[in-house]
Protein backbone atom coordinates (compact mmCIF):
# COMPACT_ATOMS: atom_id res chain seq x y z
CA UNK A 1 0.00 0.00 0.00
CA UNK A 2 2.71 1.99 0.99
CA UNK A 3 4.33 1.75 -2.58
CA UNK A 4 0.82 2.14 -4.36
CA UNK A 5 0.39 5.64 -2.58
CA UNK A 6 4.62 6.41 -3.66
CA UNK A 7 4.10 5.80 -7.09
CA UNK A 8 0.71 7.49 -7.51
CA UNK A 9 2.77 10.25 -5.58
CA UNK A 10 5.15 10.11 -8.41
CA UNK A 11 2.71 9.62 -11.45
CA UNK A 12 1.13 12.84 -10.25
CA UNK A 13 4.14 14.61 -10.21
CA UNK A 14 5.53 13.46 -13.47
CA UNK A 15 2.32 14.47 -15.00
CA UNK A 16 2.37 17.71 -13.39
CA UNK A 17 5.84 18.51 -14.57
CA UNK A 18 5.19 17.36 -17.92
CA UNK A 19 2.13 19.05 -18.83
CA UNK A 20 4.18 22.43 -17.64
CA UNK A 21 6.48 21.73 -20.53
CA UNK A 22 3.90 21.42 -22.67
CA UNK A 23 1.41 24.16 -21.97
CA UNK A 24 4.48 26.54 -22.11
CA UNK A 25 4.28 26.99 -25.99
CA UNK A 26 6.88 29.76 -27.64
CA UNK A 27 5.11 32.77 -26.50
CA UNK A 28 7.67 35.03 -28.68
CA UNK A 29 5.20 34.66 -31.47
CA UNK A 30 6.85 37.46 -33.97
CA UNK A 31 3.60 39.93 -34.93
CA UNK A 32 4.78 41.30 -38.68
CA UNK A 33 4.96 44.48 -39.49
CA UNK A 34 2.00 46.25 -41.24
CA UNK A 35 1.81 45.82 -44.92
CA UNK A 36 0.08 48.16 -46.84
CA UNK A 37 -1.00 48.51 -50.97
CA UNK A 38 -0.83 52.34 -52.08
CA UNK A 39 -3.48 52.92 -54.20
CA UNK A 40 -3.99 56.39 -55.37
CA UNK A 41 -1.68 59.99 -55.28
CA UNK A 42 -3.42 61.82 -57.03
CA UNK A 43 -3.11 65.64 -57.18
CA UNK A 44 -6.47 67.20 -57.17
CA UNK A 45 -6.59 70.67 -57.08
CA UNK A 46 -4.88 72.21 -53.96
CA UNK A 47 -5.20 68.53 -52.13
CA UNK A 48 -3.71 64.98 -52.92
CA UNK A 49 -5.88 62.04 -52.83
CA UNK A 50 -4.58 58.95 -50.82
CA UNK A 51 -6.15 55.94 -51.25
CA UNK A 52 -4.62 52.90 -49.40
CA UNK A 53 -5.40 49.51 -47.83
CA UNK A 54 -3.69 48.56 -44.36
CA UNK A 55 -3.23 45.30 -42.89
CA UNK A 56 -1.44 45.65 -39.57
CA UNK A 57 -1.75 42.59 -36.65
CA UNK A 58 -0.37 44.58 -34.16
CA UNK A 59 -3.21 47.10 -34.51
CA UNK A 60 -2.72 50.59 -36.21
CA UNK A 61 -0.90 53.00 -33.34
CA UNK A 62 -0.48 55.72 -36.42
CA UNK A 63 -0.12 57.21 -40.01
CA UNK A 64 1.86 59.57 -41.54
CA UNK A 65 1.62 61.09 -44.84
CA UNK A 66 4.72 62.89 -46.44
CA UNK A 67 5.35 64.48 -49.32
CA UNK A 68 9.09 65.20 -50.46
CA UNK A 69 10.99 66.40 -53.68
CA UNK A 70 13.03 63.87 -55.63
CA UNK A 71 15.96 64.94 -53.53
CA UNK A 72 14.35 63.84 -50.59
CA UNK A 73 13.43 67.48 -49.14
CA UNK A 74 10.33 67.27 -47.21
CA UNK A 75 7.15 69.61 -48.90
CA UNK A 76 4.31 68.03 -46.34
CA UNK A 77 4.15 66.07 -43.22
CA UNK A 78 0.39 65.33 -42.19
CA UNK A 79 -0.47 62.72 -39.38
CA UNK A 80 -3.86 61.13 -39.72
CA UNK A 81 -5.64 61.16 -36.44
CA UNK A 82 -8.66 59.84 -37.62
CA UNK A 83 -9.71 57.73 -34.73
CA UNK A 84 -11.13 55.20 -37.77
CA UNK A 85 -7.84 54.78 -38.66
CA UNK A 86 -6.01 54.21 -35.48
CA UNK A 87 -6.19 51.30 -33.25
CA UNK A 88 -7.93 49.02 -35.51
CA UNK A 89 -6.23 45.34 -37.19
CA UNK A 90 -7.19 46.50 -40.82
CA UNK A 91 -8.25 49.31 -42.81
CA UNK A 92 -10.14 49.08 -45.83
CA UNK A 93 -10.23 51.48 -48.03
CA UNK A 94 -8.14 54.50 -46.08
CA UNK A 95 -9.24 57.73 -48.07
CA UNK A 96 -7.46 60.96 -46.94
CA UNK A 97 -7.37 64.38 -48.88
CA UNK A 98 -3.69 66.42 -48.08
CA UNK A 99 -3.78 70.18 -48.49
CA UNK A 100 -1.06 71.26 -50.52
CA UNK A 101 -1.77 74.99 -51.17
CA UNK A 102 0.72 77.08 -51.47
CA UNK A 103 3.70 74.00 -50.91
CA UNK A 104 4.97 73.94 -54.16
CA UNK A 105 3.50 69.81 -54.64
CA UNK A 106 4.14 68.84 -58.56
CA UNK A 107 3.73 66.01 -60.04
CA UNK A 108 6.03 63.42 -59.44
CA UNK A 109 7.32 64.54 -55.84
CA UNK A 110 7.18 61.13 -53.90
CA UNK A 111 4.16 60.45 -51.66
CA UNK A 112 5.40 58.47 -48.37
CA UNK A 113 3.13 56.67 -46.71
CA UNK A 114 4.47 55.28 -43.04
CA UNK A 115 2.44 52.68 -40.46
CA UNK A 116 3.40 52.05 -37.20
CA UNK A 117 1.71 49.46 -34.73
CA UNK A 118 1.38 48.97 -31.13
CA UNK A 119 4.02 47.21 -31.09
CA UNK A 120 6.72 49.95 -32.23
CA UNK A 121 6.88 48.90 -35.48
CA UNK A 122 6.67 50.43 -38.92
CA UNK A 123 6.43 50.40 -42.65
CA UNK A 124 6.53 53.21 -45.33
CA UNK A 125 5.75 52.75 -48.81
CA UNK A 126 5.79 55.68 -51.38
CA UNK A 127 4.90 56.38 -54.78
CA UNK A 128 5.34 58.69 -57.65
CA UNK A 129 2.44 61.94 -57.16
CA UNK A 130 0.27 61.87 -60.46
CA UNK A 131 -2.35 64.62 -61.89
CA UNK A 132 -5.26 63.58 -61.63
CA UNK A 133 -7.38 61.59 -64.65
CA UNK A 134 -9.68 63.31 -66.42
CA UNK A 135 -12.85 61.12 -67.21
CA UNK A 136 -15.02 62.71 -69.48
Amino acid sequence: MKNFKYMSLMMALMCVLSMSFISCGDDDDVVPAPVIALGEANIEGDEICVKAEVSAQGRVASITIEVTDAAGNSKVIMPVVDSKYTNVLNIAGFHKHVDIAGKGVVAGDILKFTVTDTNGRTTTVQKSITEEDDED
